[in-house]
């Protein structure tokens, strides 16, 4: 056997060799794309308000919530905010650290759960109460926040309810708006009537959207979450508490996996330049498998 034709042999011994381990690697790198993918699924399907409905209080009847409280004693109400996915039981835990993975029912949650500020009045009587929740994928927790930075949406969803103490409070939604988490001057927990009327012309400065009709008047409910994208960046919505309320009917949305399709086809949080740098590096190592192995099938005719 001549040298030229053993150094042929070597060189396609190291090609089908590097091919198989390409390809077993790119198998590898598709498995677990599968894997986050069905475990982020998992994550947000648990995360989603259609799992706390058996115990929301409607049609004046609590004893299902009562029965939450029972399970754990930080359940202090509800929150709902009309025609959207925010529709969940309020905790309040013994610092704001306490819920951010931990759910509802006591357990650890990468989800975590929609918490009142821990310095604030379980009673919602403070001029400012503040609720966090997580920002996530199709509209779970306070991912819904987003949809209010579009007028439109904005106007078409003014109200909520709040339930706390046995009694139903009315939510007349205000202003849209981002800031620093960091931001002592809008967290402001404690606030007088003068110091209420400088943040109110404060957040109208800063608002997105706001709904200036008089209707912000009395305690202020805050909903925060993260802004996508920003370290410290917030996404904020303010509304009024107002006594007079109603138990809310029955939640009217799309199923989890319809708000995640829905996601998906529109873009929105899921093209992301992550999932579409990996996209694209599939894409790209299929290409390069595809011309390697034809180009190999040619030499060797």
């Amino acid at each position: 056997m001549d040298k030229k034709k053993a150094g042929k042999q070597i060189i396609r011994a190291l090609d089908s060799t590097l091919s198989t381990v390409f390809t077993a690697v790119l198998l590898l790198l598709l498995l677990f794309s599968a894997y986050i993918g069905v475990d982020n699924y998992r994550i947000v399907k648990e995360a989603d308000s259609t799992v706390y409905q058996a115990y929301k209080p409607v049609e004046d009847d609590a004893e299902s919530f009562q029965k939450l409280a029972l399970k754990n004693p930080d359940v202090i109400g509800w929150l709902t905010i009309d025609d959207t996915n925010i529709d969940y039981p309020l905790v309040q835990g013994e610092n704001n650290e306490t819920y951010i993975n931990k759910s509802v029912l006591g357990e650890f949650s990468l989800s975590g759960a929609i918490f009142l500020d821990s310095r604030n009045d379980t009673h919602f009587s403070d001029t400012l109460s503040v609720v966090y929740g997580h920002n996530m994928t199709g509209d779970v927790m306070f991912g819904g926040l987003d949809n209010f930075a579009d007028p439109e949406y904005f106007g078409q969803h003014l109200t909520g309810t709040l339930f706390h103490d046995g009694d139903y409070y009315r939510l007349h939604i205000f202003a849209y708006f981002t800031a620093d988490g960091h931001d002592v001057s809008v967290y402001r927990v404690g606030l007088d009537q003068q110091e209420r009327d400088e943040w109110l012309s404060q957040i109208r400065d800063i608002a997105v959207n706001y709904k200036s009709d008089g209707s912000e008047k009395g305690p202020i409910l805050l909903m925060s979450t993260c802004a996508v994208g920003e370290t410290s960046g917030r996404t904020l919505l303010a509304a009024t508490i107002e006594a007079g309320g109603t138990p809310p009917g029955p939640r009217k949305t799309e199923t989890i996996s319809m708000r995640i399709l829905q996601g998906m086809t529109s873009g929105g949080e899921w093209l992301t330049w992550p999932r579409l740098l990996v996209a694209a590096l599939l894409l790209l190592a299929l290409t390069i498998l595809f011309y390697r192995r034809r180009n190999r099938k040619g030499g060797e005719d």
